[in-house]
Order: structure tokens, then C-alpha cells, then sequence
């Protein structure tokens, strides 16, 4: 029931405010007071829901905004912002668990190499899904970067980002590069810079 009001399907408020045009119309022309009044609370229900759609985020939705705004932070070099995302135990690994990066400070130093090596200008998130299972969200994460290295042209990659809850609060506990431009295992491994 909390998933239908949080993260709201468009068929809902569509069916209770269509549902509510009808009885607040039917009533209106038949001046019935209570059919009129079910209608318009029905309109403001869907109003309602859609207002706590959106003003509410969930645990997905936080994060991923939360992986949004690291892969932003790295762009704009805000190396504060992404220390507070990571968790300090975080890893960064390529799929198939080779490991570059052990923890939060290795992850920093990598991506500043990286911004330097490779003249990272700007990166686009192209797309971002969350799957829960109890205390665990992985946040699928499709993105695309333009840097002085390939001049310009932008370079397509996927990784998985994986949060846990500890207590109330969700912590980013481990990166996996899936892909970078059509490089997969360790050959995309190998792009990542040591710290």
C-alpha cells in the first residue's frame, strides 16, 4: 500500500480523478449534494496522491539521486560531496569482483587521477533504476562522459551501485563498473588509474 502512495503509478490518480469527474458531473446534473461531494473528494484524493508521489522520495528514489550526485560530483571535482555519499569501507570493483579501489580514499584519489588523465569535461546520466530487496537497493546506472582524451566524443558506461541500510540511513557500500565503452572484465579494468 505505501509503494502505491510513494511511488505512484500514473493509473491511479487517472482512475481516481477520472472516477470522481464522473460522480462530481452525475451529481452536479442530478443535484444530488452527496454523489457531488464523492466526486470531488475523489478529484482532491488524486491531487493528493499525486502531491505525496512526488514530495515524498523512498528509499529508491534517494538512492538514486544519491548515485546521480556522485557521479555529478566527480564532474565538477567536488570531492567533499563525494566523500559524504561513500561509505568509508566502499569498493570499487570491476564485474566479475576484480577489485581496483578498497575504500572511499582510493575511490577519491582514482577519480582525480582519472579527471586529470583523462580531461573529464562532463558526464551525462542517461538512465537510473533502483531494485530493493529488504535491506539492500542496487541502482543500475547508464551514463555517458566527454573528455579531452577521446575529443570529446562521448564515451558510454554502466555500473552497479549498492546501498544498505544501517539503522534508518542507507550507505553507498560498493561500485561495480560493468562496462566501459565496449570494454567489459579486466580490459575496462585497466582504464581505471591507480592511486
Amino acid at each position: 500500500m505505501a509503494r502505491l502512495l510513494f511511488e505512484t503509478p500514473w493509473w491511479l490518480p487517472t482512475l481516481l480523478a477520472g472516477m470522481g469527474m464522473f460522480l462530481f458531473w452525475t451529481g452536479n446534473r442530478r443535484g444530488e449534494v452527496k454523489v457531488r461531494t464523492a466526486g470531488l473528494a475523489l478529484i482532491l484524493a488524486a491531487i493528493g496522491v499525486c502531491a505525496l508521489s512526488y514530495f515524498v522520495d523512498t528509499d529508491q528514489e534517494r538512492a538514486v539521486k544519491q548515485s546521480k550526485q556522485l557521479v555529478y560530483s566527480v564532474q565538477k571535482q567536488d570531492w567533499a560531496t563525494m566523500k559524504t555519499i561513500l561509505d568509508p569501507a566502499c569498493g570499487l570493483s570491476i564485474l566479475g569482483g576484480i577489485p581496483i579501489y578498497d575504500n572511499r580514499n582510493d575511490i577519491i584519489k582514482g577519480a582525480q587521477h582519472a579527471v586529470d588523465k583523462y580531461g573529464l569535461k562532463a558526464v551525462h546520466v542517461l538512465s537510473a533504476n533502483a531494485e530493493q530487496t529488504d535491506t539492500e537497493i542496487r541502482v543500475t546506472l547508464y551514463a555517458a562522459s566527454e573528455q579531452d582524451f577521446t575529443s570529446d566524443r562521448p564515451i558510454p558506461s554502466t555500473w552497479l551501485m549498492d546501498w544498505q541500510q544501517t539503522g534508518k540511513n542507507w550507505s553507498l557500500v560498493k561500485i561495480t563498473c560493468v562496462k566501459i565503452a565496449n570494454l567489459e572484465g579486466g580490459a575496462a579494468g585497466q582504464e581505471f588509474p591507480r592511486p
